[in-house]
């Protein structure tokens, strides 16, 4: 019998794959891992793309505030746009200063306070012959040369009346209500510091045989920290003492309340100023000084003057020194230091100028009739005319806005 052959009817031994009914599994927290890997790989590449579009937001930002920020910068101006204007309270023959946001418009008269709206904050009259002025912060002070009454005043109305009971030869106060006062006794210079109450806070007293003539004085906003410019002569030579006095707790273990000074031989210091509580400057006829500490002021930097100066100009951060220009180019030019003395500008212009303002990081010089508005380190951002017969220009805060007073109106103008 034959055998059949394979693969008949039924196919025989194909090659068939077992089923395998027992394949096994992964197991639930294998799933679970692999789930929660892939969701992080998903929340992983979404904050990547968050990330990116944010990064092209922020470089696109940055591009964008610096194009702008560089065409502000360069950006000159051409015109003058009145915002606001109401009618002035200037008087002929009177004088104007700026007072904060105020200002303040004296005469031998009496001396009042307008605010940007052109009404009268308050009146003070008086009879004065010469009238010195002061302003620290929100307080003013005036007082008659020779006199022997200092006015305080601030924002509001009047703080107090001080009488010295002997002539006054110059003065200046602090934002704190306090007035120091060069008085005249004979032999003796008296100088006396008064709170507004008419009371001597502290005085102390030089002569021309041992320290020399005080020319001048100046008081820190705290009023805790003076300075005093003394000249002594000697036959043909001179110098100037600058001195330093702390009134306050750290000059009572000193003699005489002096916690420093200076000697500048053959050269004159007719001014000496505070910045701030912690900065000073003292202009000589020959250099430029500056000093820094809050108790016992030291010196931080010193310039040597070759040219003559004409003026001197104080800003919350700069110093500007006036020159005559005895070369080619403008007649006028102005150099702006810093606290430290490092020069950071010159300037020049060639018009007959009434007053210089250093206002944040610029400096305006203007005219009755002419102004110019420069960025310290910058360039010019307007130079042209002003209308009206200007007697004062005040900053406001915002930049390229003033206010501008005549004899006819208080206007409050925009470059443009």
């Amino acid at each position: 019998m034959k055998n059949k052959k394979a693969g008949g009817k039924f196919g025989g031994t194909k090659n068939l794959k077992p089923l395998n009914r027992f394949t096994p599994k992964q197991s639930p927290h294998k799933e679970k891992e692999n789930k929660t890997e892939e969701l992080w790989a998903k929340i992983l590449r979404h904050r990547t793309e968050i990330l990116i579009r944010v990064g092209i937001v922020i470089v696109v930002l940055l591009l964008a505030t610096g194009f702008f920020y560089f065409s502000y910068l360069n950006k000159e101006y051409d015109s003058i746009n009145v915002v606001k204007s109401s009618d002035s309270v200037v008087t002929m023959g009177s004088e104007v200063m700026r007072f904060g946001n105020c200002i303040l418009v004296y005469s031998n008269d009496g001396m009042k306070c307008v605010n940007e709206k052109g009404d009268v904050v308050w009146n003070e009259t008086f009879q004065m012959q010469n009238p010195m002025i002061d302003i620290s912060g929100d307080v003013v002070g005036i007082a008659d040369y020779n006199g022997s009454i200092i006015y305080m005043m601030n924002k509001s109305g009047k703080l107090g009346t001080i009488n010295t009971g002997m002539p006054i030869r110059k003065f200046c106060v602090s934002a704190k209500g306090l007035a120091i006062a060069i008085l005249d006794d004979s032999d003796i210079t008296p100088i006396h510091i008064y709170d507004t109450s008419g009371n001597t806070v502290a005085y102390f007293s030089t002569s021309m045989r041992n320290s020399g003539y005080p020319i001048d004085i100046a008081i820190t906003e705290s009023g805790y920290v003076v300075a005093v410019s003394y000249l002594y002569v000697d036959n043909a030579s001179y110098k100037t003492d600058v001195a330093f006095y702390n009134f306050g707790e750290v000059g009572q273990n000193q003699t005489d309340n002096l916690v420093s000074g200076y000697t500048y031989s053959n050269a004159i210091v007719p001014e000496v100023r505070f910045i701030d509580n912690s900065n000073a400057v003292a202009v000589a006829d020959n250099r430029l000084m500056f000093y820094t500490g809050d108790q016992k002021p030291v010196s931080s930097g010193e310039v040597l003057v070759e040219n003559e100066i004409s003026a001197v100009y104080y800003g919350e951060q700069y110093v500007a020194l006036v020159f005559n220009n005895t070369g080619e180019g403008d007649r006028y030019m102005v150099n702006v230091y810093d606290r430290n003395g490092k020069i950071k500008d010159t300037v020049s212009f060639n018009f007959a100028y009434e007053d210089i303002l250093l206002t944040g990081n610029h400096i305006v010089v203007y005219s009755a009739d002419e102004c110019l508005v420069h960025v310290i380190g910058g360039i010019d951002k307007y130079h042209g005319p002003l209308e009206g017969g200007v007697l004062a220009v005040l900053p406001t805060g915002v930049n390229y806005r003033y206010v501008l007073v005549t004899n006819e109106s208080i206007q409050t103008v925009e470059l443009k």
